[in-house]
């Protein structure tokens, strides 16, 4: 799940409604914390709590695991993450129910080299192809960026396909930023590939970013920006879980909804 891209913003000017918040490597300020948005609940202290990475700890090519290991949800190393640690983070940090958790964590331990292992570190979900894929929303294609880190060029061109005044992230909105988006990268990498394979895994990752904001699929602008731009919760902002678990029936729902709506002059695989 690759999410960057720095060459994209030569084909589409990035138009973010926040750059004028951002910082030269692209994330946002913290600022003072705002009043809770949506729900007076939910919170638990580590989403108060966040260190970025330091020596020695390792992250993913997922903003979500990172996110939950820069907040103590999952391991801070980033090492050892089993079904028993994901369920407890997604459930805790996310309020993912234990089913979908399973249902994410299931390919992962096949990136760890040891046979029949029952456990992975984040940074075994890098090889290309595997997991991680070509046109992510906040890394650079491998063929530009092994690193998967998160990349501010990428980023900001699949939001420039909302536009500057988009203020909310509809699914509908979503399914033709995506898919625009991973268009324009096939442009510009000569090693771009999007399978049948790829395709589900893009598609439910894209769902599961417009899910978890609140109960109803879809996001506010400034907290989806915030969260990949930091990999960090955004609490400042108001931002408290979803008030009623995500379960995998809702994730395929929006999936399919993604994919439905994206634009049929687009194609959506590259092989």
């Amino acid at each position: 799940m690759h999410h960057s891209f720095a060459l994209v913003s030569f084909l589409v000017p990035a138009a973010l409604a926040f750059s004028h918040l951002a910082r030269d490597d692209g994330r946002l300020p913290v600022h003072q914390a705002l009043p809770i948005r949506h729900r007076d609940g939910g919170l638990k202290p580590k989403h108060l709590t966040w260190s970025a990475p330091g020596e020695g700890d390792v992250r993913a090519p997922c903003p979500a695991l990172n996110t939950l290991a820069n907040h103590g949800f999952l391991p801070h190393d980033g090492r050892n993450i089993t079904l028993d640690k994901v369920t407890s983070a997604f459930g805790d940090g996310l309020n993912i129910d234990a089913a979908l958790a399973a249902t994410l964590f299931a390919a992962a331990p096949a990136t760890n080299p040891l046979p029949n292992a029952t456990w992975f570190d984040l940074d075994m979900l890098q090889p290309h192809d595997v997991i991680e894929h070509d046109a992510s929303m906040s890394r650079a294609d491998v063929y530009f960026n092994p690193s998967n880190l998160f990349d501010a060029d990428t980023f900001d061109s699949f939001l420039s396909f909302f536009g500057a005044n988009a203020t909310f992230l509809s699914v509908n909105a979503t399914a033709a930023a995506r898919t625009r988006h991973a268009y324009a990268m096939s442009q510009i990498n000569p090693e771009f590939n999007v399978t049948e394979t790829n395709l589900p895994i893009m598609m439910g990752e894209t769902a599961l970013s417009i899910l978890m904001w609140d109960d109803t699929p879809g996001a506010e602008r400034d907290l989806f920006e915030y969260f990949f731009r930091n990999e960090r919760f955004p609490t400042e902002l108001g931002w408290t879980p979803r008030s009623t678990p995500m379960t995998l029936a809702q994730l395929v729902a929006v999936r399919t909804q993604l994919t439905e709506a994206s634009p049929a002059d687009v194609p959506m695989t590259f092989e």
